[in-house]
């Protein structure tokens, strides 16, 4: 299987490259790294309480719900190199601004907060909305599974080194600078690395290229036998999204307060968060590689129910049973799951999507995404000073098990009904990409260089 990843490495193109070390770099500083320790710690350490913790991550996810819907027009009219070029330029004015936060005076913290978040979130919904449709792009179909599965793997281990910076940092530059563990400056020094992280993205960003025009696939899938029309298109965007909303609402709630409850509530010292956090990061790396393995078996569709279901059951630890070990092992398995779940799901809802449109699927899917962060932020912040952790995590549980369940009767139904109006891919075959012919590049910037593949 691993020879097989690493084949598909050797023969994608070189934007597809670009943007898989673009994943390393977020994972590494802002998705899911560094920030996922840090940043509510920081916040804490300004303060504030679990209420405004639920409040400015709840801002910051309404903003990257909102910047989607935006990112996907812009990604279809002005092309996506573009706009994640212009949301990676955001995201870093913001990252480098908001560690300065300790330094003002206590009245502008909080708008200078919110403030930088807004640019940060607005700036990484533009990237997150048409990175997606640009590396579906740049991919032979043969490799689509593949490589989604390798980016979210790259993801994964990027995310737990982060962790694992995250977590050390701190702790370093107390000891360094003479404070506690209890002031905010320690934190300061973390955040202003995922500055420099995102600097370093906007440089790499900047040496993709726009890929020639893919304009045969457009025409073949819209002229296929049983290609929806485009009412039914838009009607398929507004379920998958509906889906999403419900999907993610889970690892929302655990994302946002898992680091809280551990640092708040269990008392639980920051390094052992960061640890935490990065093992489960690590683990969830094995998880996506096997994601395409899965979906061999059972299709694409069907992985992603499975690891659905699989996320609903890991939080059940953290509703039940309120120790630290408990909670580790709750949120390592919710984050494997996750990675089984989302880029199989991705590709399953690519696949089924005109490619004028993607990047419109893509827009409308993460702003679903993120008013479900943003309604589990809010709330459980409220939830969590009312009724507890656990109630906020049961909250996150419940919709997603519904989402599961939406999705797996659309699954099963579209199963048994595969001209019911979507767009069927051919049959998927995971295997190694067929090396180019003499003479002819290797995957370019066509999705015409193959056959068939989070």
């Amino acid at each position: 299987m691993l020879s097989a990843y690493v084949q598909t490495l050797q023969v994608t193109s070189r934007n597809a490259r670009l943007i898989l070390l673009l994943s390393a770099i977020m994972g590494l500083s802002i998705d899911g790294g560094i920030y996922s320790v840090i940043f509510n710690l920081y916040v804490l350490r300004l303060n504030f309480g679990p209420e405004f913790v639920g409040q400015i991550n709840s801002m910051a996810n309404l903003t990257f719900a909102l910047g989607s819907l935006t990112a996907g027009w812009l990604g279809m009219r002005y092309g996506s190199r573009r706009i994640m070029i212009l949301g990676i330029a955001a995201g870093m004015v913001g990252a480098l601004a908001l560690p300065t936060a300790d330094l003002l005076d206590p009245r502008w913290r909080a708008p200078w907060l919110t403030a930088t978040m807004v640019l940060v979130y607005g700036g990484l919904s533009f990237y997150f909305v048409n990175s997606g449709p640009f590396l579906i792009r740049v991919t032979a179909v043969s490799a689509r599974g593949a490589i989604f599965a390798i980016q979210s793997a790259i993801s994964g281990l990027a995310s737990f080194t982060g962790g694992l910076i995250g977590g050390i940092l701190p702790a370093l530059f107390a000891a360094a600078l003479g404070l506690t563990m209890l002031t905010a400056a320690p934190y300061r020094a973390p955040l202003l690395v995922v500055g420099l992280l995102m600097v370093a993205a906007l440089m790499i960003v900047l040496r993709t290229y726009e890929p020639s025009a893919d304009e045969l696939e457009p025409e073949r899938v819209e002229a296929r036998p049983g290609a929806p029309r485009p009412r039914s298109a838009y009607s398929l965007i507004v379920f998958m999204s509906v889906v999403r909303f419900l999907q993610v609402a889970g690892v929302g709630a655990a994302v946002t307060f898992f680091n809280v409850y551990m640092d708040d509530a269990l008392n639980v010292a920051t390094p052992t968060i960061g640890l935490v956090a990065a093992s489960a990061r690590l683990l969830a790396v094995p998880a996506a590689l096997l994601g395409p393995a899965l979906a061999r078996r059972v299709g694409y569709g069907e992985a992603a129910v499975l690891g659905s279901l699989g996320a609903v059951i890991s939080m059940a630890p953290l509703i039940l049973i309120p120790s630290p070990a408990a909670a580790g092992i709750g949120f390592v398995g919710l984050l494997a799951f996750t990675s089984i779940r989302y880029p199989t799901f991705y590709v399953f809802m690519m696949e089924r999507t005109p490619p004028r449109l993607r990047a419109a699927m893509t827009g409308a899917g993460e702003m679903a995404a993120g008013f479900s962060f943003a309604l589990i932020s809010l709330a459980g912040g409220y939830i969590i000073v009312q009724l507890g952790y656990d109630a906020t995590f049961a909250f996150g549980a419940v919709l997603t098990l519904a989402g599961t369940l939406l999705f797996g009767v659309y699954v099963w139904w579209l199963r048994r009904r595969p001209e019911a109006g979507e767009i069927m891919p051919p049959p998927i075959q995971e295997t190694a990409i067929i090396p180019p012919l003499v003479g002819q590049p290797a995957v370019e910037d066509s999705e015409d260089a193959a056959a068939p593949d989070s």
